[in-house]
């Protein structure tokens, strides 16, 4: 019973980010990562480029979330490892993609 709750909160999780990452690409303004810093239109040079690299990034953290959900029913040590992966790693790693992207898109 707990491995149903636990791949319920995982993939319920991944799936908030699906979304995130899906209105993100749709938006016609561009999206900010950071809470309180916000990016006007004249900062970047191809907003909907912009806007779909960040869609993806979102989209692609949400992977290894639907991955340890499944884990849990065969490993469930590994789903914790998993998880602390996707928690962990993926914060700095939008870190480092995000000024990637920046860099990609910023007018300078």
């Amino acid at each position: 019973m707990d491995s149903i709750k636990y791949l319920m909160v995982m993939w319920i999780v991944a799936v908030i980010f699906i979304v995130i990452g899906i209105y993100v690409m749709s938006r016609g303004k561009p999206m900010w990562l950071w809470a309180g810093s916000k990016i006007s239109e004249s900062e970047i040079n191809d907003v909907k480029g912009y806007n779909q690299a960040v869609g993806k990034m979102w989209c692609v953290f949400s992977i290894p979330l639907f991955i340890g959900g499944i884990v849990e029913f065969l490993l469930p040590v590994y789903s914790i490892i998993i998880f602390a992966f996707a928690t962990v790693i993926n914060i700095g790693l939008s870190v480092w993609i995000y000024h990637k992207i920046e860099e990609k898109y910023l007018s300078k």
